[in-house]
């Protein structure tokens, strides 16, 4: 399977975001079939993570607060 694109991801938002639940999408040379939205965000969690990777973009990142208190 090639790299995922921004496209991709973009594509399968727009899916999620219709509701496009039971729908077969080809990205690349690989179809997948989705069954849920759980599925599709399952992908698109995978996507994503590949694509900021790719352009060296941090996937997530924590900000901490602490105090010593009143």
């Amino acid at each position: 399977m090639a790299a995922w694109t921004q496209a991709d991801v973009d594509a399968l938002k727009l899916a999620i975001a219709n509701g496009a639940v039971l729908s077969e999408m080809t990205f690349g040379d690989q179809t997948f079939v989705f069954r849920s939205i759980s599925d599709m965000l399952k992908v698109l969690a995978l996507m994503q993570a590949e694509v900021n990777a790719a352009s060296g973009s941090p996937s997530n990142y924590r900000l901490a607060a602490t105090s010593k208190g009143a």
